[in-house]
């Protein structure tokens, strides 16, 4: 019979085509996502090894695309993470050598007339002897005062102290403002024009932290004030928050300056054209910025057109008027 004639041939030809046809598929299917393993394998290692450009491919419509998707997710993930992390070092290292220098300067100093009064053949007589001692002790305050600045900056940006936010009567923050510095305000025969508008009384936040950003603006503008000039404190609503204004007619910012007018230890007397005021530690604006954001809100700085410095302070509004402060 013609089965049993061609059984044995046919199954040869059978098993032949079989093979042939395994051959094919593999080719054809597995071949191609054995190389997309591979590729994802050698994309694993490069990002083991400290690579985190490196991407797998995602072609194809399988798991194998699936997990190579995932992978590169991962990696996007992990690309951010170390850019982060650089950009802290970085910022660490320039926090580090920005405090070293503002450090060195009044130790320095400090150390220099100690030195010379602790000279016994270098001959002084007491009022040069008083002088030196008075810079020595400008220098040691002036220490302080940077010393002071780094610790509570600290606090604030490590949320080390918790705020006590409650309403806030913005009237009361700009007379807070006056009576401070109402002895330089006398001397300077500076204008305080203050305006609060109805809609704009009281604010969300931490009392004593919220004064001591105004409090820092106002002394900021104060100090670049000439001789019959103008202190404005106003505040208005926008929205859902209050814009505070604190605006001087002094020399104004360089516009160069602007961006940087809020980083650490940046002199903004430096950059105020023509001055020739002693600066102070370089963290006030910063603490102003980092109190302000702690609050929710937005600090800027700008020139008016007329002339002088503005400063703008955004807080959330106290639309509850039953909240007590």
């Amino acid at each position: 019979m013609a089965l049993e004639q061609y059984g044995a041939t046919l199954t040869w030809v059978g098993g032949a085509l079989l093979f042939s046809g395994a051959m094919v598929a593999s080719l054809l299917i597995f071949r191609p996502a054995h190389q997309r393993l591979r590729s994802l394998e050698s994309a694993a290692r490069a990002l083991a090894a400290g690579r985190t450009d490196v991407r797998a491919d995602e072609q194809g419509h399988d798991e194998v695309s699936a997990l190579a998707h995932e992978f590169n997710r991962m990696a996007d993930d992990l690309d951010e993470r170390a850019t982060a992390l650089a950009a802290s070092d970085k910022a660490r290292r320039q926090l580090l050598a920005d405090v070293s220098h503002e450090l060195m300067t009044p130790l320095t100093a400090i150390r220099g007339y100690i030195e010379t009064l602790a000279m016994p053949h270098v001959p002084l007589d007491g009022d040069t002897r008083r002088r030196y001692l008075d810079i020595a002790n400008r220098e040691t305050y002036k220490l302080e005062a940077i010393i002071g600045d780094l610790l509570d900056l600290g606090r604030l940006e490590g949320q080390a102290d918790r705020l006590q936010i409650a309403s806030v009567s913005v009237e009361d923050l700009f007379h807070r403002i006056a009576d401070r510095h109402h002895p330089v305000i006398l001397e300077k025969n500076i204008e305080l024009a203050i305006r609060v508008d109805d809609d704009a009384e009281e604010v969300l936040g931490d009392a004593a932290r919220l004064e001591q950003a105004l409090q820092n603006l106002a002394a900021n503008a104060i100090r670049h004030i000439p001789d019959g000039g103008r202190l404005t404190l106003n505040a208005s609503r926008d929205g859902d928050r209050v814009r505070i204004l604190v605006q001087d007619n002094g020399p104004g910012i360089p516009a160069e300056h602007l961006p940087h007018i809020f980083d650490r230890f940046y002199k903004a007397d430096g950059a105020r054209a023509g001055t020739t005021i002693p600066s102070g530690s370089g963290l006030g604006l910063s603490i102003v910025q980092t109190i302000v954001r702690r609050h929710d809100g937005e600090v800027r700085a700008s020139n008016a057109p007329e002339g002088g410095a503005v400063f703008e302070v955004w807080l959330p509004a106290n639309n509850d008027k039953s909240a007590t402060g």
